[in-house]
């Protein structure tokens, strides 16, 4: 591992110990495309693994290792680095619990009206017995409504979630900006948007938000 990575790695470090991470640390540095996650849930029955970009103008942490993209190896200094890794470090890590409140929050009553309707709804419709060779099964038109409601129901929450989630990005930033400042960040973003032509348009999406003097992290 060359000097530039050890340099990376007590930089994020240190970010860590400013930010009050505990037990948040790193010990290697890998440059790549991306990275596999093993998914959980009903997504892993039907996709195991997803597999995740590492962007340019930032970081992925996954235990005591820092994935940045392998196209962005060498192209800044370590201290253009800081920003960039402190906003992905706040991202991650010190926001992790106010997501979880989020999803939570937002979760919960959808969850809860879709068991009350299931309580409620199918004594509205008549339940029929159909038999044929042997075999009898129970239909009720409400189940079968009820089944299609929580596909869409799923699928539309975790569209929703990932949407909204990206409002954390943007408090990232704007925590970042007050612990090192805005001019600082803004910098980084354009050494990325030179050094990585292709990711332009989401670097600027960023400096634009962060241009506004207006935006809070509420």
């Amino acid at each position: 591992m060359g000097s530039y990575d050890d340099l990376i790695i007590n930089l994020a470090n240190g970010l860590a110990r400013q930010l009050d991470l505990s037990g948040v640390s790193f010990s290697s540095v890998m440059w790549q495309q991306g990275i596999v996650q093993r998914n959980r849930g009903r997504i892993a029955t039907i996709q195991p693994t997803s597999f995740i970009p590492i962007p340019s103008d930032g970081a992925l942490f996954r235990n005591q290792t820092i994935y940045l993209a392998q196209n962005m190896e060498g192209k800044l200094s370590v201290d253009e680095w800081k920003p960039l890794i402190a906003s992905a470090l706040i991202n991650q890590k010190k926001l992790r619990r106010r997501k979880t409140t989020w999803i939570t929050t937002l979760n919960i009553p959808i969850f809860r009206a879709y068991v009350v309707a299931w309580i409620l709804l199918p004594p509205l419709f008549p339940t029929t017995t159909s038999c044929a060779n042997g075999r009898c099964a129970i239909d009720n038109p409400a189940w079968n409504v009820l089944v299609i409601i929580g596909a869409f129901l799923t699928i539309g929450l975790l569209i929703f979630s990932v949407i909204t989630l990206r409002r954390f990005k943007w408090i990232a930033d704007n925590e970042t900006a007050t612990l090192f400042g805005r001019d600082q960040l803004i910098t980084s973003l354009r050494r990325v948007s030179e050094a990585s032509p292709s990711d332009d348009w989401n670097v600027q999406r960023r400096i634009g938000k962060l241009s506004r003097p207006e935006q809070t992290t509420t």
